[in-house]
C-alpha cells in the first residue's frame, strides 16, 4: 500500500466486523446513507469496538497491520493512547506504542517508554511507568508514584510493580510508599499493596506485609494505621485496628492493644443499621492487668428500632468490671468523669396528640476509693408515662396532659410508688404586637410506699397551678455608624400562683432544685423531679431588648434582665433552710455578634440585699478566619451552704479558661488551652500542641494534662502523621481537641 503522508489523518477502524482499510476507500470520505428503519443503539461491546487513529504519517496493509508514525493519537471509548510511534495489528486488536507514550483510561494517565495495549479488552503492559491519579467527587486527594513495570488489566485494574506511591506534589517526595507489588483498582477506588514500607522525610517508618488503602471516602476493609501514645496510668500504648467492612449497613471494628504496665487489651465494637432499627454493640476485655491485679472488661449496647404504626423500642446498657476502669484506661475527662452508667429499656409511642413511654432504669455506680460516697440512684421498674397536647382546640383554648406511674427500689432508702397526673388548660389571646396567655391546671401526685422510715410518709399531694404570661413588643429604626438596625423592646409579665403544702414527709426519688437561669424563672415549677411542687405567689418582670441588622436580619446584640418578686416568700424547699426574701436575685445576660470575627456573652446574678455577686460568666471569642480562633472565660459562683450539694460547689468556682488554635508560622498552627481555678490554685485541664499542614500530610502533637473526678492528675501524649490518601498513623487527637478547643477546626479541611 502507498502510504498517505498528511498533517492529520483520521481514520474509523471498525475491528468487530473485520479491518477493511485501503488508501482508496480513506480518500473517498464518509458518505451519507439514508436508512428507512430505525436500529437500535449498538451494545456496549460494538461501541467500543470504535477506534480513531490520528498521526502525521500512517502506512497500512489491508486486513493486517498499520503503522503510524508522528504525533499518534489512538481513541476508542474509555482510553487514548499518545507516542510517537503506534504499530497496530488489526488480527488481534493490539497497539505497540514506543516514545513518549502516555496513556489515559478514566482520568488516569500512564507515561513511559514502551506500551503494549489490547483494545478490545483495555489490557497491556507499560515499562517504567510514571503513572498520575487525579483528585475527583469520588477520590478525596491525587496521587502519582513510578514502577518498574505495570500490567493493565481488565475493568480499570492495574499492578505496579516495584513501585513509589504518593500523594504529594511532584517534585516532592515528603512521603512515599514503596512497594513490590500496588494493585489499584480505579473503579472501586482502592489501593492494596505488598511488602511496602513506608518512608517519610527519606527515613523509612513502617514496614507492612499487607495493607489496603482507600483512594476515596468509601469504607475499606483491612488493617487500619497503628496507633501510639503514652500515659501516666498505663505506660506506653500500641494498638494495630482491622476493620471489617462486611456490607454497606454492617461493619467491624477488632482493636487489640499493648499497655507497657498493663498488658494486652483485646476491643472490638459491630455496628448495624437497617431501615427500621440500627444499634452498635463495643467491649473490651484486659486479662489480668499487672496493675491492678485482676481481669478487667467493659461492655455497651445501644440499639433502637421503629416498631411501625407510632411505636418504637430502644436498649442502652453499659457495665465495666470495676470503679477505677475508665479512670486507669482511658485519657479523655468525659470518661474518667462517668460515676453512673445506664442500663435502659424503652418502649414508646407518639403520634400527633399522645406520646406514651413503658421504660426500666438502673444504674452501675462507680464509686471513687479516695473521695466521699457517689449516691446511688433509684432503680425504676417499671415507668408508664402518658403525655398529651393538643392546641388551638375549636380556635379557644389549648390543653395538655402529663401522666406518670413509677415504681421505686432502693437498697437502703425508702421505696415505693408514685403516681402523678396533672391535666391544664390555656386561652392563648396572641397579636403581632404582644401576648397574653392564662393557664389553669390541677396537679395531683399520690405515693404508695414500702420499707418506710420514721420521716418519710405516704398519702397524696393535690395542688390547683395558675399563672398569666404577657408581653409585648416595641421596636424602632437606629443607625450605629453607618449600618442601619431594628432595635426591639420586649418587657415581659409572668404571674404564678400555687399554694402551700407541706411536702417535708414525701419521699424524694427524683427531685432536685431547678438551677437559677432565665428559663427557670418563667417556669410553674423550681423544682425538677415530680416530688416537690413549689409554692409560689410572685411576678416575674423580665425585659429584652434585641439589636437586628436591617440588612441582613442578623441579632447583632441581645441584652436581658429578669427578676421574681414573691408576694409571699416561698416555703417549700429540699432543704431546711428558708427565706424571708421579697424578691429573688437579678439576673442579667448580654450576647453580642457584632462583626463576623468577634462575639462575647455574658451572664451575672446579683443579690441585692446581701449586695453581691453569686454568679458571673464572660466569655470572648475572635476568629478572624477559620483555623485562627481565641477562647476566653471567666466563671465564678459563690459557693453554697448546701451539705447535699456537690463539694466543688459548696466550696465555690472561680476559674479562668483560654484556649486557641493560631497560625504561629507558615504552615503551622499552636494549639493550647488553660482551665485554670483560681480559688484552689491548681489547674483543671491544660493542653499544648501544633498541628503542621504540609499538603499531602499533616502532623498533629498534643500533650494533655486533667484533674481526674479523685482528684489525681492524668496526662497523655497523643501524636499523629496523616499520610493524605493512605493512612493515619499514631493516636488521633481530633476529638480531645474538638472538646478543648471550641471552634477548631482541621487545616486540610480549611479552604485555601
Amino acid at each position: 500500500m502507498r502510504p498517505r503522508r498528511i498533517r492529520t489523518l483520521t481514520v474509523a477502524l471498525i475491528c468487530a466486523a473485520g479491518p477493511h482499510l485501503a488508501a482508496a476507500q480513506i480518500s473517498e470520505g464518509l458518505r451519507l446513507k439514508l436508512e428507512r428503519q430505525l436500529h437500535l443503539a449498538p451494545t456496549r461491546p460494538e461501541r467500543d469496538s470504535a477506534k480513531f487513529l490520528e498521526a502525521d504519517s500512517i502506512v497500512g496493509e489491508h486486513d493486517r497491520s498499520i503503522v503510524a508514525t508522528g504525533n499518534v493519537t489512538l481513541r476508542q471509548l474509555g482510553a487514548t493512547i499518545r507516542a510517537d510511534r503506534v504499530e497496530y495489528s488489526a488480527a488481534d486488536q493490539t497497539a505497540v506504542a514506543t516514545g513518549g507514550v502516555r496513556l489515559e483510561r478514566e482520568g488516569d494517565t500512564a507515561t513511559g517508554p514502551r506500551l503494549t495495549y489490547r483494545l478490545d479488552n483495555d489490557t497491556g503492559e507499560m515499562d517504567s511507568p510514571v503513572f498520575e491519579f487525579p483528585k475527583t467527587p469520588e477520590r478525596r486527594v491525587a496521587s502519582r508514584g513510578q514502577a518498574a513495570r505495570a500490567v493493565l488489566e481488565t475493568d480499570h485494574k492495574s499492578r505496579l510493580l516495584r513501585a513509589e506511591y504518593t500523594s504529594c506534589p511532584a517534585p516532592r517526595d515528603d512521603w512515599f510508599l514503596r512497594v513490590r507489588e500496588l494493585d489499584v483498582d480505579s473503579v472501586r477506588n482502592v489501593g492494596i499493596a505488598y511488602n511496602s514500607t513506608v518512608f517519610f522525610l527519606g527515613a523509612p517508618i513502617l514496614y507492612l506485609p499487607y495493607m489496603s488503602f482507600p483512594l476515596d471516602n468509601k469504607r475499606r476493609s483491612g488493617f487500619l494505621a497503628p496507633t501510639f501514645g503514652s500515659s501516666g496510668q498505663s505506660g506506653f500504648e500500641a494498638s494495630l485496628p482491622y476493620y471489617w467492612n462486611i456490607a454497606p449497613n454492617l461493619d467491624a471494628t477488632l482493636t487489640p492493644k499493648v499497655f507497657t504496665k498493663r498488658g494486652v487489651q483485646l476491643g472490638g465494637e459491630f455496628r448495624y443499621l437497617e431501615p427500621t432499627f440500627n444499634g452498635q454493640v463495643a467491649a473490651e476485655y484486659l486479662p489480668h492487668d499487672r496493675v491492678a491485679g485482676r481481669d478487667r472488661y467493659f461492655l455497651g449496647l445501644a440499639h433502637g428500632q421503629q416498631l411501625g404504626h407510632g411505636w418504637s423500642t430502644g436498649i442502652q446498657a453499659q457495665m465495666v468490671s470495676d470503679d477505677n476502669y475508665f479512670r486507669d484506661l482511658s485519657t479523655t475527662i468525659a470518661a474518667t468523669s462517668q460515676t453512673n452508667l445506664p442500663r435502659n429499656a424503652v418502649l414508646s409511642y407518639n403520634d400527633d396528640v399522645w406520646s406514651f413511654s413503658a421504660r426500666t432504669l438502673s444504674y452501675q455506680t462507680l464509686q471513687d476509693p479516695l473521695g466521699p460516697p457517689v449516691p446511688i440512684p433509684y432503680r425504676i421498674l417499671p415507668q408508664l408515662v402518658l403525655n398529651g397536647a393538643k392546641q388551638n382546640v375549636g380556635g379557644v383554648f389549648d390543653w395538655q396532659l402529663a401522666g406518670e406511674l413509677s415504681n421505686f427500689s432502693h437498697p437502703v432508702l425508702v421505696n415505693g410508688q408514685r403516681f402523678i397526673l396533672y391535666p391544664s388548660v390555656s386561652f392563648p389571646l396572641r397579636t403581632s404586637w404582644g401576648y397574653v396567655v392564662p393557664k389553669f391546671g390541677y396537679h395531683f401526685t399520690r405515693y404508695n410506699l414500702r420499707d418506710n422510715s420514721q420521716d418519710v410518709q405516704g398519702g397524696s399531694r393535690a395542688l390547683p397551678i395558675s399563672s398569666v404570661d404577657a408581653g409585648v413588643f416595641f421596636e424602632r429604626p437606629v443607625t450605629w455608624g453607618t449600618r442601619a438596625f431594628q432595635q426591639t423592646l420586649e418587657p415581659r409579665l409572668y404571674y404564678l400562683n400555687v399554694p402551700f403544702r407541706d411536702q417535708s414527709r414525701l419521699p424524694n426519688f427524683t427531685t432536685a432544685e431547678s438551677d437559677f437561669n432565665f428559663s427557670q424563672i418563667f417556669t410553674e415549677n423550681r423544682f425538677v423531679g415530680g416530688d416537690r411542687i413549689g409554692d409560689a405567689n410572685q411576678l416575674t418582670l423580665g425585659l429584652t431588648s434585641r439589636m437586628i441588622e436591617s440588612a441582613t436580619g442578623l441579632e447583632r446584640l441581645t441584652a436581658s434582665l429578669g427578676q421574681v418578686y414573691y408576694f409571699h416568700p416561698p416555703r417549700v424547699t429540699l432543704s431546711a433552710a428558708t427565706s424571708d426574701a421579697k424578691s429573688s436575685d437579678i439576673l442579667a445576660a448580654v450576647s453580642s455578634q457584632m462583626s463576623s470575627s468577634v462575639s462575647f456573652d455574658t451572664a451575672f446574678q446579683y443579690t441585692p440585699n446581701l449586695n453581691r455577686s453569686e454568679k458571673v460568666t464572660v466569655a470572648g471569642h475572635y476568629s478572624p478566619e477559620p483555623g485562627s480562633i481565641i477562647n476566653a472565660a471567666y466563671r465564678y459562683a459563690r459557693g453554697t451552704e448546701d451539705p447535699r450539694a456537690d463539694p466543688s460547689l459548696q466550696s465555690g468556682i472561680t476559674q479562668v479558661d483560654l484556649s486557641t488554635q493560631w497560625p504561629i508560622l507558615r504552615n503551622v498552627s499552636g494549639l493550647a488551652r488553660w482551665n485554670w481555678s483560681i480559688k484552689d490554685r491548681k489547674l483543671l485541664e491544660g493542653l499544648v500542641g501544633f498541628e503542621y499542614n504540609a499538603g499531602c500530610w499533616q502532623v498533629r502533637a498534643v500533650a494533655h494534662r486533667f484533674i481526674t473526678a479523685t482528684q489525681q492528675y492524668s496526662t497523655s501524649f497523643q501524636i499523629q502523621l496523616e499520610l493524605s490518601g493512605l493512612s493515619r498513623i499514631g493516636i488521633n487527637p481530633l476529638e480531645t481537641l474538638r472538646q478543648n478547643i471550641s471552634g477548631y477546626r482541621r487545616t486540610d479541611e480549611i479552604a485555601p
